[in-house]
């Protein structure tokens, strides 16, 4: 099946943990919270360090994760007249809490001694899935007003999926002790931006501005990564993925030059040392949302003095300005970098079970001055606490399961179109991941 017919297929691919990025990929790596860059377990290792899959073996893994992000927003009344949306009133709730997530991994062997290896791995990435009924905001309006528009949408949100076909190759060095990988990376982003019509006079391109149906793109990336043993049971590893280019020219009137929505470059690194009964994992993860464009260029509160409007509000005929929807720079979602710690413990007990916890942390990305435009991507989720298991279930079969819970965190600032008014962000999420190798 094609990237485009599985992403189209299964257009629950998304969601939001890390800002954009899952916490992690596979059973294995959930139930330590992300972690074990230095820790391969099995070929969905490739998703964050290519260099692991040469001490993996041959083995294929399937993994299937339910995963409900609640995701709600509030503005709260002030002494100022509010004459654009979002109004005060109660709490609007997304209607998208229930996803599908799957993920495979295969690896392979190769040379005289297993000293090489080459694999696949098939993941889903995102994190901007929302969607708010405009008959659950104040007047029926919708998030932005969208329906106060000819052939706008009332109802407001976002469905973007991303999914990634990682081809990778490994190889040890430093008699065994060390392996180097490098992954190539084809993605595939789809994308379908609702209820922003009322924003057309503020920008370059409105025809192609919202509820235009869902546009596709393809972009390449690379990740290279290390991992060696440096003595007394512990290792360390690296790796680091490149920033990946995705253009949407149906939204070309929304998003920076012309419609550039990319996928940030990340870097992690961490360590694995042996504990008692099991192994310990320490990872850093960075990741560099505001190198990417849509993402981290300049946010929102940009918009009402970089930009002249176009008629009914000026006399001018066409917007203006840096800071107008569509334009270079234009302006984004404002997200800054975000950095996570991970941290993790697995120990195998008797009759074949394996255990594993973990917990991970990293201050959310976005500013609270940027939180209007954010409604429609709250990626604040901070905290991931993690367990899992694994049972052999023997001739090399093995079934794991993972269980993350993240605690609901909210995000307040100030509403950009009425001064004085706040707007509060808040988001928590369970899930639920199986998976089977054999």
């Amino acid at each position: 099946m094609s990237l485009a017919a599985l992403a189209t297929a299964s257009p629950s691919l998304v969601l939001a943990t890390n800002g954009l990025y899952q916490h992690g990929y596979g059973s294995r790596q959930n139930g330590i919270a992300g972690g074990g860059v230095a820790f391969p377990q099995d070929p969905l290792i490739a998703s964050i360090n290519p260099a692991g899959v040469v001490y993996v073996g041959r083995k294929n893994e399937i993994d299937l994760v339910w995963f409900s992000p609640r995701r709600e927003y509030t503005v709260t009344a002030s002494p100022a007249s509010g004459n654009f949306p979002p109004f005060p009133g109660p709490t609007v709730k997304s209607g998208s809490e229930s996803f599908f997530i799957p993920s495979l991994g295969f690896s392979w062997p190769i040379g005289d001694n297993d000293d090489k290896a080459v694999g696949f791995a098939l993941y889903g990435n995102g994190g901007m899935n929302t969607d708010y009924d405009a008959a659950d905001t104040p007047f029926g309006v919708g998030s932005f007003a969208g329906g106060a528009v000819p052939g706008g949408g009332a109802n407001s949100g976002v469905d973007y999926t991303q999914l990634f076909a990682n081809l990778n190759y490994s190889q040890k060095f430093a008699d065994g002790k060390a392996a180097w990988g490098i992954a190539g990376i084809l993605n595939y982003s789809r994308l379908e931006m609702r209820g922003f019509s009322a924003f057309g006079p503020f920008s370059l391109d409105p025809a192609n501005l919202s509820d235009r149906g869902h546009d596709n793109d393809t972009g390449f990336g690379v990740r290279l990564g290390i991992q060696g043993d440096v003595g007394s049971g512990v290792s360390l590893a690296a790796s680091y993925q490149t920033e990946i280019s995705n253009k949407f020219d149906d939204y070309a009137g929304l998003f920076p030059d012309g419609g550039k929505l990319n996928i940030p470059p990340t870097l992690q690194v961490g360590l694995a040392a042996k504990a008692g009964p099991g192994t310990i994992t320490a990872d850093i993860q960075h990741v560099f949302y505001s190198d990417a464009r849509g993402v981290g260029d300049p946010g929102t509160t940009g918009l009402p003095t970089g930009c002249t409007p176009s008629a009914p509000f000026t006399a001018s005929p066409v917007a203006s300005g840096p800071s107008c929807l569509g334009n270079d720079p234009g302006i984004g979602f404002g997200w800054e970098d975000m950095t996570i710690l991970k941290l993790g413990y697995t120990w195998s007990t008797g009759n074949d079970w394996t255990w594993r916890v973990g917990a991970s942390y990293g201050k959310q990305p976005i500013p609270a001055e940027d939180v209007t435009f954010n409604i429609i991507a709250p990626g604040v989720i901070e905290t991931h606490l993690t367990a899992g298991f694994s049972k052999a279930l023997g001739k090399g079969r093995e079934f794991s399961m993972a269980l993350m819970y993240a605690p609901e965190k909210c995000v307040n600032g100030p509403d950009l179109f009425t001064p004085g008014q706040t707007i509060e962000l808040c988001m928590h999420q369970v899930a639920v991941n199986a998976g089977f190798s054999f």
